[in-house]
């Protein structure tokens, strides 16, 4: 619908109208009342108007005008003067000319029913009350005397339902003013003075208080804006303004915040009657919401453009028929087409000759119900190689349901597909050598049982053994005391027999007697005592074996510290130095670990070096669930080919100067094994040894080693 020009229309009434703020001000008026008042607009606009047209104000016109301005603003209704005198100043300051006018004031109001302004409609009936008057004086009251009066009474009445129309005209174009749904505004002279501005206008400057007021005066944060420069433009050159989306920023007031606002508006230029622009004619529509919606469109475009591109995945869309007509970068680097190339129908080239009936029969299915697109296919890499993709795609729907677009993936599945198939390939083989497998575990644990079996059996033997050692072992070193106490009589048996009858003395008895016997006893008990350790150490490491273990709390220092007090006469002898660097506590068997560290302490102090002053250091190390021991010497140290036979039994290395039976270590490994841990020796000849102990922070007896 074409947009009424409502300020053309206000200055084309033949009746006078005039515009006063609630203060009686003047606002505004049409050309009509200018005519009437014989006065310019630039004389009248911003005047109070018994300011404009000053009378005397004990005068009853002065106070029936007044009055009736009163009554509309108290009581805010429309009221009457049928008649009231009222002269008018003639120009140039001629004196006055005698008027009678009928006059209507009208209240108008804004959306908040507050009042805003006061509409009033003038009708000059000077000539109507004069020849009424001078029908009165007449002597003749019939004939045309008569005729005039009833002439003149015509008159009114026709001016009377002239004035009722008009008021029901103007009533109907202030609604149509006001209820507009674009904003709308008049602006007069060259200072852009409002004369009017419907509720839109106002709504979307945020004032009520326009009328009466100029552009820079009523909203003075466009000044700086452009807006004056281009009303201004407007007004010198007659030419029409049409913006689109131009911003502008309002600001209600100073404690407000600022408000950005986008505008299609129309500058429109009012003509007076001889041509020249009288005022400004503003119309047009917020479209705040509408450029907001386009900017988050472009901005949520350019995100997912954004994302599209940096994401690893091949992205595409298509037009609700299927026209693919993007793609994301990743596209064109995977398979190195030009751009724009698959647009279209152009995809389906770039699959498998095998795959593409299949895919675009897929595709066209997914067209046609709207069901989400899936499938796998061979896609044409850049390097010529068809690889393994797996496309959906997903529909998008308006609020109707109708599809909109179409947006969908390409994700590179080769090396799954790959990894799937050797997979398969795999669990063939797996299933053809699972009874195999079967068979296998059988047999392990038949064997575990067997050796499970044996090693009880072996713990029984050793004891056995060593009691049964024990007992003949006991009459040999009987025996043995008894040749001894015997070799004490023969010796003085033949010292006796020497100094009486030294020719019964054979070389061969004197060399049995002073020196063989005395040596093969002394050989036979040092068997016996070396025979009597080894059986005893047999029982230890039988009956450690056997024994359960006990966890317990142990403070490393304290127990450390013990065994410095056990060899303080040994180190003081070597000259040496046993130091604790961070040693962790543990909770583990007390005499398991007692007897670790003692043979390891013990072996680092008999081991030293006597070339140099000996020094031993054992440190720690908490690895979380497990702690890390280290027993380092200076000593002499261990050959490298030695490093596992020392931990055998009755196994040892280097020069055996010192006493040991070679089973120390072989029972420091089994303890440490029945721990759960490990040990480990590494050295050097002639520089040092550092056996490294391994063991759980926590030992419980469930899952100690056998």
């Amino acid at each position: 619908m074409k947009s009424i020009n409502f300020e053309a229309l206000f200055n084309a009434s033949p009746n006078p109208y005039v515009l006063l703020n609630p203060s009686l001000v003047i606002m505004g008026m049409n050309e009509a009342y200018l005519r009437a008042t014989m006065r310019t607009r630039e004389e009248l606009v911003g005047r109070n108007m018994f300011e404009a047209f000053p009378s005397d104000p004990d005068s009853a016109s002065h106070k029936q005008l007044r009055g009736s301005f009163e009554r509309v603003i108290a009581e805010k209704v429309t009221d009457h003067i049928p008649l009231i005198s009222y002269a008018i100043p003639l120009p140039d300051g001629q004196g006055f000319d005698e008027r009678f006018w009928s006059a209507t004031h009208t209240p108008l109001f804004n959306e908040a029913g507050e009042l805003i302004s006061i509409l009033q409609h003038t009708v000059d009936v000077t000539e109507l009350h004069q020849l009424r008057n001078l029908a009165k004086t007449s002597a003749l009251l019939t004939g045309p005397s008569a005729l005039i009066e009833t002439d003149m009474f015509r008159r009114a009445q026709a001016v009377q339902e002239v004035n009722q129309s008009l008021s029901k005209e103007r009533q109907h174009l202030q609604e149509l003013f006001e209820q507009a749904p674009g904003f709308i505004a008049a602006l007069s002279g060259t200072d852009h003075v409002f004369t009017m501005a419907n509720a839109a206008y106002r709504q979307v400057v945020g004032r009520n208080d326009l009328i009466g007021k100029s552009v820079r005066e009523a909203l003075p944060e466009v000044v700086e804006q452009g807006f004056i420069g281009l009303l201004d433009r407007v007004h010198q050159t007659g030419e029409p303004f049409v913006g689109r989306g131009v911003r502008i920023v309002l600001q209600q007031s100073p404690e407000d915040q600022p408000e950005e606002h986008f505008l299609d508006f129309v500058y429109q230029p009012i003509f007076s009657r001889d041509g020249t622009v009288s005022g400004i004619f503003v119309q047009g529509h917020d479209v705040t919401d509408h450029r907001r919606a386009e900017n988050a469109l472009r901005e949520s475009e350019e995100r997912f453009r954004a994302i599209a591109n940096s994401i690893d995945q091949l992205i595409w869309a298509t037009r609700p028929d299927g026209f693919h007509d993007y793609y994301n970068q990743r596209w064109y680097e995977y398979t190195g087409v030009p751009e724009g190339s698959t647009d279209g129908v152009g995809w389906n080239g770039m699959f498998h000759p095998e795959d593409r009936e299949l895919a675009w029969k897929t595709w066209r299915r997914s067209l046609e119900t709207g069901e989400p697109y899936h499938i796998e296919y061979r896609l044409r890499h850049r390097s010529g190689e068809y690889r393994w993709v797996l496309g959906r795609a997903q529909p998008v729907r308006d609020d109707e349901g109708r599809i909109t677009r179409w947006y969908g993936t390409c994700t590179d599945i080769h090396d799954l597909k790959q990894a799937q198939e050797a997979l398969r390939e795999s669990r063939e083989r797996a299933l053809q050598s699972e009874e195999e497998t079967r068979r296998l575990a059988a047999m392990l644990a038949e064997r575990v049982t067997e050796l499970d079996a044996a090693n009880e059996e072996i713990q029984r033997f050793a004891y056995i053994v060593s009691h049964d050692l024990r007992a003949p072992l006991v009459n040999i070193m009987g025996f043995t005391s008894e040749l001894e106490n015997a070799h004490e009589e023969i010796e003085t048996f033949y010292g006796k027999v020497s100094e009486a009858q030294p020719a019964l003395i054979t070389p061969e008895a004197r060399s049995a007697i002073e020196s063989d016997l005395a040596e093969s006893i002394g050989f036979i008990r040092s068997s016996t005592v070396k025979m009597d350790k080894l059986i005893n150490a047999i029982l230890r490491l039988s009956r450690e074996g056997r024994r359960v273990l006990v966890p317990e709390s142990i403070s490393m220092d304290q127990l450390l510290e013990a065994q410095r007090q056990s060899l303080a006469h040994q180190l003081q002898e070597r000259g040496a130095e046993l130091i604790f660097e961070n040693i962790p506590h543990i909770t583990s068997d007390r005499l398991a670990i007692e007897q670790v560290f003692g043979n390891l302490i013990d072996n680092a102090v008999k081991y030293l070096d006597l070339a140099r002053a000996g020094r031993i250091v054992v440190r720690g190390r908490d690895l979380g669930h497990m702690i890390r021991y280290e027993v380092e010497d200076n000593g002499r140290g261990i050959d490298e080919k030695d490093y596992e036979r020392i931990f055998d039994l009755f196994r040892r290395s280097g020069t055996q100067d010192q006493q040991g039976e070679g089973i120390g270590l072989a029972h420091v490994r089994a303890l440490v094994r029945r721990l759960g841990g490990t040990i480990s020796v590494t050295s050097r000849l002639g520089q040092g040894s550092t056996f490294t102990v391994t063991l759980p922070k926590y030992i419980s007896v469930s899952s100690e080693a056998a």
